[in-house]
This record gives C-alpha cells, structure tokens and sequence, in this order.
C-alpha cells in the first residue's frame, strides 16, 4: 500500500504540467479538466504497467496524448451541428408545408453543416449558439464561460472564416 500511495503523490506532483500541457492542445477546450482526470485514472489504475523506461512526466505524457487522440476522434465520429434553416410558413400554403425539403435546400444545409464543421472549437462553439440556435449573446457568453465582447469577437471571426464558403452558396 505504501508504494501505491507514493506512485499516487508522483502522479499528483505532475497535475500542474499535465493541465498546461492538454490545455495547449486543446486550446482551452472545456474537456481539458476531463482528459486530465481521466489521464490520472488511468496512470492509477494502470501504475503496475509503468515500467520505469521512461520518466513518470512521459508516461503521463503519452497517456494524455492518447486520451485526447481518443476524444477527438469520438467526437469527430459523432459530431453534428444541429442547423435551423429560415421560417417561411408564412408564405407557404398548407399543402406545401407537407412537402419533403428540395434538393437545393438540403444540399445547401449540408454545405452550411460542412463549414461550420470545419470551424475551430471556440468558433464553432460560438455560431452554433449565436446564428444556427438564436441565442442572445448574452446567454451564449455564459454557457460559454466568456465574456460578452469575447463572444462578439469569436463571432465576427467566425463568420469572416466562413464567408468564402458562403458566397459558394
């Protein structure tokens, strides 16, 4: 049980360079404090596999690597945006509104999905909340963590990274 308790006070001692280490990677993606949690869990659970070949930091190292690899490559599988395309029942008789979509309009949603897609995080993030779900920026900055004009600022951006694949459209 001692050598356990030791091995457990060296994993703890590399929490610091851990959190700045996925931060980096992440880019301040609000996961960091999961892939760091789940790192440590791993490196105990696992502390009989260490075969000391190495330093405690690498090993760490690559089993955080490893949990981010594995993250984003789950979330890349099931990653969706939802898209709210414009309301125009108003316009529309009761007899059109049964209509499936056109081609046009999917084909042009999935181009919007594509791009988006293609966004980073931060950006992503902030045009899904703002432009595709409608929120007001004031509450997408608090789902966020951020502040107003930071959100204003990833907004602008965004758009002008995804101006390009508008004009497409």
């Amino acid at each position: 049980m001692p050598a356990q308790a030791e091995f457990a006070k060296s994993v703890v001692q590399h929490l610091p360079y851990l959190k700045r280490m996925v931060r980096g990677l992440t880019r301040n993606d609000p996961m960091t404090d999961d892939i760091v949690q789940e790192t440590v869990l791993k490196a105990l659970i696992h502390a009989d596999r260490f075969r000391f070949e190495s330093t405690l930091k690498t090993w760490l190292t690559s089993i955080a690597t490893n949990e981010l690899r594995q993250l984003y490559r789950s979330k890349w599988r099931t990653h969706s945006v939802p898209l709210i395309t414009e309301n125009f029942e108003d316009n529309r008789s009761p007899q059109v509104d049964s209509l499936p979509p056109s081609y046009q309009a999917r084909e042009r949603d999935a181009l919007i999905r594509q791009a988006v897609s293609r966004l980073p995080q931060s950006y992503r993030s902030v045009v899904e909340l703002c432009d595709l779900q409608s929120l007001p920026l004031r509450e997408a900055a608090a789902r966020l963590r951020l502040t107003v004009a930071a959100v204003k600022t990833r907004r602008q951006r965004a758009r002008k990274k995804l101006r390009p694949f508008v004009a497409r459209l």
